[in-house]
């Protein structure tokens, strides 16, 4: 017992385990020692395999959270310009507009002016009509019969 190390006296035959990657519970005839060795490699496995996960995940967390990112800086950057865009649309679309209310306005005034003119000239001329006609009816001879008519009717 002095210079060689201690080696258990029987190895205890494997029970396959029914979970993947858990290793087989050994049986009672192995002994307290070979089964905290056994449960320590375990527990040092599903460990190992914990942190590894717990890297992956934070890699890919890491990796998610600067594309969201990303994308909410470039959404932000397209927002703001379709909105300037769209604006400066509007604003062209609404000066556009008002040169064109302001075109149709001057055309209805200068409509308005052209119909007061010809009311004012069919006015005239009718007035001109009128007396042309009365100035004919009180210069033209009565004709014999015209003048048989109203002497008769005198009497």
């Amino acid at each position: 017992m002095g210079g060689m190390p201690v080696q258990p006296k029987e190895e205890t035959p494997m029970v396959e385990s029914a979970e993947p990657g858990i290793a087989p519970a050994p049986t009672k005839a192995g002994g307290k020692r070979t089964q905290l060795k056994v449960m320590r490699e375990r527990v040092q496995s599903l460990t190992k395999e914990v942190g590894d996960f717990r890297k992956s995940h934070e890699v890919s967390t890491k990796k998610l959270e600067a594309s969201v990112a990303s994308l909410r800086k470039d959404l932000a950057h397209v927002r703001s310009k379709d909105i300037g865009e769209h604006l400066k649309g509007h604003e062209a679309d609404r000066k556009q507009l008002e040169k064109q209310v302001a075109t149709l306005r001057k055309d209805l005034a200068s409509m308005k002016k052209r119909m007061a003119k010809e009311a004012s000239k069919s006015k005239a001329r009718e007035k001109a009509l009128t007396s042309e006609i009365l100035a004919r009816i009180r210069t033209a001879k009565p004709s014999k019969k015209s003048r048989a008519k109203t002497s008769k009717s005198r009497r």
